[in-house]
């Protein structure tokens, strides 16, 4: 989806969708602060949030960057990303090796990736939108 009008960056923005997460970056005024549109953090009043196309646009206008969803590093520099590229790269081999069933279990996936289990289930499922298991079962079909 093109995130090019204000309605559709709110929209996106609201929903935290995954989708948008490098499409643009949003500002918050009362903080001079900006973000990913998946940032975790509480979202700001509608009035005090702006739109950049980049993270250097935004700093230019005079805004920091985010300490938690990080906008100024690379996606691939992302903790969370790197951690379910990993995470995913274990289930494909995995089920290449035919063990996708015995051999994936939810504790041993987080504990590779150095996450704990709660948090790499909630990571995996909002940057990939399926679970880690709903994951290798589709794998599984498409081999």
């Amino acid at each position: 989806m093109a995130y090019t009008t204000d309605a559709a960056r709110w929209r996106a923005l609201s929903t935290r969708d995954p989708a948008s997460n490098n499409a643009f970056v949003y500002t918050v005024k009362s903080t001079q602060v900006y973000c990913r549109p998946t940032c975790p953090a509480r979202l700001a009043r509608r009035a005090n949030i702006g739109f950049c196309e980049t993270p250097l646009e935004a700093q230019r206008a005079g805004y920091r960057a985010c300490k938690r969803c990080r906008p100024d590093l690379e996606t691939t520099e992302d903790p969370q990303f790197k951690a379910v590229a990993k995470a995913r790269a274990l289930i494909e081999e995995l089920v290449e090796k035919g063990e996708g069933k015995e051999g994936l279990r939810l504790e041993d996936l987080a504990r590779k990736v150095g996450l704990t289990r709660r948090y790499f289930h909630k990571i995996f499922k909002d940057r990939v939108g399926v679970t880690p298991r709903e994951y290798a079962v589709a794998k599984m079909e498409e081999k």
